[in-house]
């Protein structure tokens, strides 16, 4: 996972309001203080018609991670979101502190 760590370029979550694993996932990602794209796929159709075609099936949560490369790859599970993202966060500040 540490490559893909170094390749992210952007990050994307799939979720709607109700979800209670959703709200879990928002949650932890605004503790860890990251910012990332939000798209409701109850209130934005072609969310979920993104989900459905790139990641194959419409659960939620699901982070969409671009890389440097132009590939995109699908996490579901909130727990697996949340550890990517912490992970993400710890990885950048080692590289600022070794900067």
């Amino acid at each position: 996972m540490t490559t893909l760590l170094a390749q992210v370029k952007k990050l994307a979550l799939y979720h709607y309001e109700s979800c209670p694993y959703c709200a879990k996932t928002r949650s932890a990602i605004k503790a860890l203080g990251q910012s990332i794209e939000l798209r409701n796929i109850q209130l934005q159709p072609e969310n979920r018609t993104e989900l459905l075609q790139g990641g194959g099936k419409a659960q939620v949560p699901c982070l969409r991670i671009d890389t440097d490369q132009g590939e995109s790859q699908w996490l579901y599970e909130s727990d697996d979101i949340i550890n990517f993202v912490a992970q993400q966060q710890n990885e950048l500040f080692r590289l600022a502190l070794t900067a």
